[in-house]
């Protein structure tokens, strides 16, 4: 039977650990190398739901994009996720801006879901934006509802700058931090997630089209290439989508 330890280094040689920014947590979190898989559940965030269905239905590993622990903790608390982890038996791994950043990673299989070509990593913003062309010219409300479609969304948000766009800049979960190197670019769209109020400004007075398509929507796509990666190197391991990881917002 294959081992927590040996689907850690699977996805490390994919993503490696020490590639994750120093604010980071990525890696074997909980549990121990030799704990032995027959079948691993995937999540974005390991919730509480998340954690009582692996118990439930009797997976030993979790693995997910962000981690479990992110913050170092000083204590942890009867009823808490860590907490639940732990007494549940179960291992989890996560692979959060080291996998954003990897070749294959969050932001290029986002992009290539949105049909942009001739990708390339945007400068300055350490491989976690990339820079495509769209499949045809359109406005800033067509890329939009392109946008919507391609993710299944429900809405969007969207800021029209009222330029024909060319070039789109692309980052997965949230990007606002890299406004100004979008801006900088030849980019006339930026498609993120989380977009604050003073980043909506600054793309407003920058004349930058911007897409606000969600955190959650524009990185679980990530899963079930990871899925697949996961179940081609570990045939005798059943790897599947947690049922319950869904958007923890609801549109009313």
């Amino acid at each position: 039977m294959n081992t927590v330890g040996e689907i850690s280094q699977a996805l490390n040689e994919w993503a490696p650990f020490d590639t994750a920014e120093d604010f980071d947590n990525c890696g074997l979190l909980i549990g121990g190398e030799e704990q032995p898989v027959s079948f691993c559940l995937l999540a974005l965030d390991l919730t509480q739901a998340v954690c009582e269905e692996a118990a439930e239905r009797g997976a030993q590993l979790v693995v997910t994009h962000h981690p479990v622990i992110f913050h170092p903790l000083r204590r942890v608390e009867a009823g808490s996720v860590v907490y639940n982890v732990v007494q549940a038996g179960l291992a989890v791994i996560s692979a959060h801006t080291c996998l954003d950043r990897a070749k294959g990673g969050v932001s290029e299989v986002l992009a290539k879901r949105l049909g942009l070509s001739n990708l390339e990593d945007l400068t300055g913003c350490g491989g976690f934006v990339k820079v495509g062309e769209p499949e045809r010219l359109m406005n800033g409300l067509e890329l939009a509802r392109l946008v919507k479609e391609r993710l299944g969304l429900e809405s969007i948000r969207v800021y029209d700058a009222g330029y024909v766009v060319r070039k789109v800049a692309v980052c997965s979960g949230s990007g606002g931090s890299f406004l100004s190197e979008v801006l900088a670019s030849e980019a006339e769209a930026f498609i993120t997630g989380d977009v604050k109020h003073d980043v909506a400004v600054a793309a407003a007075n920058g004349g930058l089209t911007l897409v606000d398509a969600g955190h959650y929507e524009t990185e679980e796509l990530i899963l079930e290439p990871v899925r697949q990666y996961l179940a081609e190197r570990f045939p005798g391991v059943r790897f599947e989508r947690a049922k319950n990881d869904e958007p923890l917002f609801q549109v009313l």
